[in-house]
């Protein structure tokens, strides 16, 4: 696990390198998992098609796993490269977004008042990279 220092804001972060013989996350050419951190707000987040999965507005059910969502994002036609998975273990539901990978580092640095305020402490966030 890696760290970046900012100020008295530490982020932690672990890069993960995936071969194409694991077969669950066969179209994925890299992941890097962010914890206590989230990019852009609600109206970003992204459905999937025929809200498959959905709880209210814009979640995904929390007892879906990551290899599921990786799953329904595959299966959009605009592939979202953020997963979010927001709140306590017991009550996290999942999220979407799709920003550019050259704008995730500013899109962090944008939500860093939220972590100030120690709102992002339950947050895990995933950053992929699709190989198609």
């Amino acid at each position: 696990m890696s760290k970046i220092k900012r100020g008295k804001i530490e982020i932690n972060f672990t890069i993960y390198y995936i071969s194409l013989i694991d077969t669950t996350m066969e179209h994925i050419r890299r992941y890097e998992n962010k914890k206590g951190c989230d990019v852009g707000f609600a109206s970003d987040n992204i459905n999937p098609i025929n809200r498959e999965g959905c709880v209210g507005k814009s979640g995904i059910d929390k007892n879906y796993t990551l290899d599921m969502v990786i799953n329904l994002a595959y299966k959009m036609d605009d592939k979202p490269n953020i997963i979010v998975r927001a709140g306590q273990k017991n009550k996290a539901k999942w999220y979407m977004k799709k920003i550019p990978l050259d704008k995730i580092d500013e899109e962090i640095e944008k939500q860093q008042w939220r972590q100030r305020r120690g709102q992002l402490k339950y947050y895990d966030m995933w950053i992929l990279e699709w190989w198609d």
